[in-house]
Formats: C-alpha cells, structure tokens, sequence
C-alpha cells in the first residue's frame, strides 16, 4: 500500500510538472511579417518616404549589445539618416533574409490584447566601408514590434561589433613596427634560399625550428600545413624530378611587427630544368618567413604557380 501511495505521487508530480501554458501564438505568415520585408525593400531601394510610413514616430532602436543601461534609443529620424549614411560613405549596401532562415510573428497574450506584435529574424546585412575596405556583412538577429497601425515601434538588433571598432583606428595612421633592408634575419632566409639554389637539402633547414610548419599554393585551402619532416621529403622529391639552375634575389624585407613575430619576405627568380626533357622553366618565387625571437624559422608561405611546372 505504501509504495502505491508512492506511485500515484509521483505520477501526479510528473503530470503537474509537464503541464504546458500557452502565452500566445506565433506565425510564419503575418502583416507584420509582412511590415518588415517592406522595410527591407525601403531599405535596398533608398526610398525614405516608404521608410517614414514604415516607422512609427515613436519608434525606439536599441543595440542588444549595449552594455550602458542609460543609453538613449534610437529615433525614428536617427535611424532613416543612418541608412542614408550607409548608402551615402558604403558600397554594396543591402539587406536580405538570412540563408535557411525564416522569420515568426508572435502574438503574445499580453501584448497582442493592445495590438503589438513581435517579429524575430535573422537577416543578412551587406556592406563595405568606402574609404576603409573594411566588410560589415554579417548576419544579424533583430527583433522588431509592429503596432495595430502596421507601424514598427521597436528594433532590438544583434550584431558583430568588432568591424565596427576597426573603422575607427583605420581612420588614423597605426604603426606596427620597424621595416628593414639588412637584418640577421635576411641573411638566415637568403642562406636557405642559397642552400636550395645548391640542393643542399640538410644546410636549407638548418635554421628551422623542430615544430615549423610549411604552406604555399601547392596545396589546397584548408589543408593542414606540412611538418618539418614532411616538407623535406617533398623537397627530394623535387631535386629528383629538377635541377635548380638559379635563384636569383629580386627583393627582400624583414618586418619587425609590434604586434605579432616578424617575417621575412623576399621575391626570387626561378629557373629550373625539368630533368625528363631538359626543358627550362623560368617563373617567380615568393617567401614569407616567420622567424620566433631565437632567431629559427617557425613558417615558410611559398606563393608561386606550380602549374609551369607541367
């Protein structure tokens, strides 16, 4: 008797807890839906009047990413002069529904009963900095209310504020560094260099550290960059297959970053001889050699067109 005493209470208990409150409806389809693609159209057409009519005039914008509690909102008037502003120092200005995304229209219990209802959606805000080059595009997450007058009356937007920050610094003149033209670490790059010209496989890795990694276009984005061991393997391969001729330096610069370890960069003039027809091969080499503050190589990026190989 006792444990169906037990039974029945935790039954109970489990009805009680899983029991489900509606507090309203939500919709794919809407007028309000509806308010908030007219927006967009507004927007992308650069027509203001339709903008006005869209917006309540007691419309208030907030950032959802706004840590300052006493910020003010957004005006109407405030928001229609930003998009004339984008348009105006950007280029590529749009905005679209979000891929694989759809809005909801809700119509809260509370809200609703005084006509307000809630638009979320993701959508896919386009632009690029006239001046700066910098990319604001990104997907962004707004929340919009729109009256019974089909008016919108609130946004709250959600947005990845960092290429915003970047314009302001790319305003102004940053220095990152010293550049040079004779430093220890151009002779450790044009010693490597030299030692490939010679097929001199050991001396060129020499100044490498055990854990450098090697990239360059010979391989595919995304794949992971070689070891050290594994780079040597493909540079025998490669003596197998050609002779080097030259290697002749055409430029080269150390850049002392501030802010990251500093690289050698160098361009050189290639010519190889394709051991199965003699035939020569000329083509131009870029290197960027990162270097760790002992002085050893931890990177090298080869930028060149394998494709003349063939």
């Amino acid at each position: 008797m006792k444990n169906y005493i037990i039974y029945i209470l935790i039954i109970s208990f489990s009805f009680s807890y899983s029991q489900k409150k509606k507090n309203g409806n939500i919709y794919v389809e809407h007028p309000a839906i509806d308010v908030v693609n007219k927006l967009y159209s507004a927007i992308n057409g650069q027509d203001y009047e339709l903008m006005d009519e869209l917006i309540s005039d007691e419309y208030k914008g907030v950032n959802g990413g706004q840590m300052n509690k006493d910020a003010e909102p957004q005006t109407k008037s405030e928001f229609i002069n930003q998009v004339k502003s984008n348009f105006t120092n950007a280029r590529y200005v749009s905005v679209k529904q979000y891929e694989n995304s759809y809005p909801d229209a809700v119509e809260y219990k509370e809200s609703s009963s005084d006509g307000y209802t809630w638009v979320y959606n993701w959508e896919y805000w386009t632009s690029v900095g006239g001046t700066t080059g910098i990319d604001y595009s990104q997907p962004r997450h707004v929340q919009y209310v729109v009256n019974s007058e089909n008016k919108i009356v609130f946004s709250r937007v959600y947005i990845n504020a960092s290429p915003y920050t970047q314009t302001y610094v790319s305003q102004r003149e940053l220095e990152d560094g010293d550049i040079y033209s004779h430093h220890p670490n151009i002779n450790t790059v044009r010693k490597a260099i030299k030692a490939i010209h010679y097929m001199d496989i050991d001396n060129y890795y020499v100044d490498f550290s055990e854990n450098a990694v090697f990239t360059g276009f010979s391989q595919n984005w995304g794949d992971e960059p070689l070891s050290l061991d594994e780079n040597k393997e493909s540079s025998l391969e490669f003596i197998k297959l050609y002779n080097i001729n030259s290697l002749d330096n055409v430029w080269i610069r150390y850049y002392d970053f501030d802010r990251q370890n500093g690289v050698v960069q160098s361009w050189w003039r290639a010519s190889f001889t394709r051991k199965l027809d003699n035939k020569e091969i000329v083509m131009p080499l870029m290197f960027n050699h990162t270097f760790n503050d002992d002085g050893k190589m931890i990177r090298q990026q080869l930028l060149w067109n394998p494709g003349k190989l063939n």
